[in-house]
């Protein structure tokens, strides 16, 4: 080969067959890279992860739709069946008491669900079971063969089957079947795939799950505040008992709810029987943890029988303890599973505010009672009074006008209304004096004279009445009545006839 450090002295010939022993050189590498015929197994592998990373990726996609638990294992086996080698899939769910909730199998068409007879005996005698206990996957390449081996209880009776439990955190909430007709028909890529899916489809149900606590809790704390706004004056404790036990047994799973409230502050707690509800519970033993609650201000628990325990939690309003509520719940255990203490407090401190405040009432309708009663007897006794002093003053032989402080008639006995001004008490009460007297002078010519009076603080007047009958005449002492007691000054006149 020709030296190739100095380019330029190289003639063209030498150039042209320089760059021909290049090309060959580089064809000659390419066919040791890249030799004719199929592809090499790392595209086929690199082909392959692509399929699945897609396949996990647009799950991830479609799991987010969907917040049901159903719904999303319906995805899932849809997807399955489409995307995988998959003949037939099953997905078993189960429910808090670890038995099947939901069943849903799909094979060449949309899934359906399983008979719950059919998917316990899965759980029971089936692969999915054994995945369900030992928390990992089985592979039965050899159906027939492993079905006698081991005995179990499978939906198919050959080909290939793998069961993947599906899992929420450290629980596991389910179980996910792949099967295909043929023996020996998955790699450890497909096992790969399939705990992938069941990962995924385990994280979905799992947020699924949380959403409708969320969002049943959300109800729960809607339906407590608004427990109590709904009660009113017209109701009574009774009602307040009845609601208690239906939240009791609605919200929180019990058996009964009792309530105890106490009729004054240094009584025991007393049993308020539900309104309009026929209720079966043991209210004496649950009245002795109601008391104990009520008087240690803490939460009681107590086994009333061996299959009956018993929650108590003081009702407290303003730092006083004006009761207790009991729940009762089935089972020995202390404390049952499941149960959400934030919201029984909620629970506990809208009732005893709903209780106070009936409380509040029924003493504001006693005491309105008896403020009633009591103005009806003062009233009484005020108009017998008035009764008497009008009976003395209509006995008395000269005319009596009270006065007020702007000098309108205030009280007049007959007397000075019949026979001076000739006209009813009633049409007199309120006429200023002024008034009055022009009443009296448009009756007949009228003359008023002042006299003297020795007496201090008193007034004396002499009117005279020219009538057709003859003259008469009226001697008015005046009187002043001081202001006392929150009563403004008055004047008292008598107005007595001369003979």
């Amino acid at each position: 080969m020709p030296d190739t450090e100095d380019l330029a002295a190289l003639t063209v010939a030498e150039l042209v067959a320089h760059v021909r022993e290049l090309r060959s050189a580089n064809a000659q590498l390419r066919r040791q890279l890249h030799p004719a015929g199929p592809p090499l197994a790392a595209h086929a592998l690199a082909e392959e992860l692509i399929r699945q990373t897609s396949l996990l990726a647009r799950l991830g996609i479609e799991f987010r739709d969907d917040l049901e638990p159903l719904a999303l294992a319906q995805q899932a086996l849809q997807s399955v069946t489409i995307n995988l080698p998959a003949d037939e899939a099953t997905v078993v769910l189960l429910g808090a008491d670890q038995q099947p909730a939901h069943a849903l199998t799909a094979a060449l068409g949309a899934p359906r669900l399983l008979p719950p007879d059919r998917a316990a005996e899965l759980i029971t005698q089936g692969s999915a079971g054994w995945a369900l206990r030992h928390g990992s996957s089985v592979v039965l390449l050899d159906l027939a063969n492993d079905i006698r081996r081991f005995q179990l209880r499978e939906l198919q009776a050959g080909g290939s089957l793998i069961a993947t439990p599906i899992r929420q955190s450290t629980a596991t909430i389910g179980v996910l079947i792949i099967y295909r007709l043929a023996t020996h028909a998955f790699s450890s890529s497909d096992l790969i795939l399939i705990e992938s899916v069941a990962a995924q489809l385990g994280v979905a149900i799992g947020a699924a799950r949380l959403h409708q606590q969320h969002r049943l809790r959300q109800q729960h704390i809607l339906a407590l505040l608004n427990f109590g706004q709904t009660f009113t004056a017209s109701h009574t404790l009774g009602d307040v008992a009845a609601q208690c036990h239906t939240i009791a047994t609605e919200t929180f799973a019990a058996r009964w709810g009792l309530l105890f409230v106490r009729p004054s502050p240094q009584s025991q707690p007393a049993w308020i029987a539900p309104a309009n509800l026929a209720l079966e519970a043991p209210v004496a033993a649950a009245g002795g943890a109601a008391q104990l609650t009520a008087d240690s201000q803490s939460v009681v628990t107590m086994a009333l029988t061996d299959d009956l325990t018993c929650i108590a939690l003081p009702l407290i309003h303003d730092g006083a303890s004006i009761g207790g509520l009991a729940l009762g719940y089935a089972g020995p255990q202390a404390t049952p599973s499941g149960l959400d203490w934030n919201l029984l407090e909620l629970f506990a401190r809208q009732t005893a505010t709903v209780c106070a405040t009936l409380q509040l009432l029924a003493r504001l309708r006693e005491q309105t009672q008896l403020l009633e009663e009591l103005i009806a007897e003062r009233t009484n006794q005020l108009q017998r009074s008035r009764d008497l002093l009008r009976i003395v003053f209509d006995s008395l032989p000269e005319g009596v006008a009270l006065l007020d402080e702007s000098e309108r008639l205030a009280a007049a006995n007959t007397v000075f209304a019949n026979q001076i001004v000739g006209r009813h008490p009633r049409e007199l009460v309120g006429k200023t004096y002024a008034h009055l007297l022009r009443m009296i002078e448009r009756a007949a010519p009228t003359s008023i004279e002042l006299l003297p009076d020795p007496r201090a603080g008193r007034q004396r007047l002499r009117i005279r009445q020219m009538l057709p009958d003859g003259a008469r005449s009226y001697v008015i002492e005046r009187m002043d009545i001081p202001a006392s007691h929150g009563q403004p000054a008055s004047r008292l006149e008598f107005w007595r006839r001369e003979p």
